[in-house]
């Protein structure tokens, strides 16, 4: 079990599925509006995918088979990330992936160095 960041859960849909094959992903529930945003993105403004329905069906499979564990933020997590927000100058956003890992005590895969170096120094690496 993993906690994924949008960036990653993307590069595993458009490019690396090896990425989340086989793996057990949690992630707050706003990833799952990043990654189709990320999708439309692709499709609208990019212009490197036709079409992103077969994409977008992808992840909600992953999401309906529990392959991706979509966590609603609770209190105790969005009092941790606003603090880490605040301590790194970093938006709350891309910070609740960090606080979401410390929280679980789960490795954080991500292509975010901000996010990697944060999470680093928070578990004292």
């Amino acid at each position: 079990m993993i906690v994924a960041d949008s960036s990653y859960l993307v590069e595993g849909i458009l490019r690396e599925a090896r990425l989340i094959e086989n793996e057990t992903i949690v992630a707050p529930d706003l990833a799952l509006y990043e990654v189709i945003n990320t999708l439309w993105k692709h499709e609208t403004m990019i212009g490197d995918l036709d079409d992103s329905s077969s994409h977008i069906d992808l992840v909600l499979e992953l999401v309906s088979a529990r392959a991706i564990l979509l966590v609603r933020p609770d209190r105790k997590l969005l009092s941790q990330t606003r603090v880490l927000s605040v301590k790194y100058r970093t938006p709350v956003y891309d910070t609740v992936f960090v606080a979401l890992a410390l929280q679980l005590g789960l490795e954080l895969k991500t292509y975010d160095e901000k996010q990697a170096k944060m999470l680093s120094k928070e578990r004292g690496d």
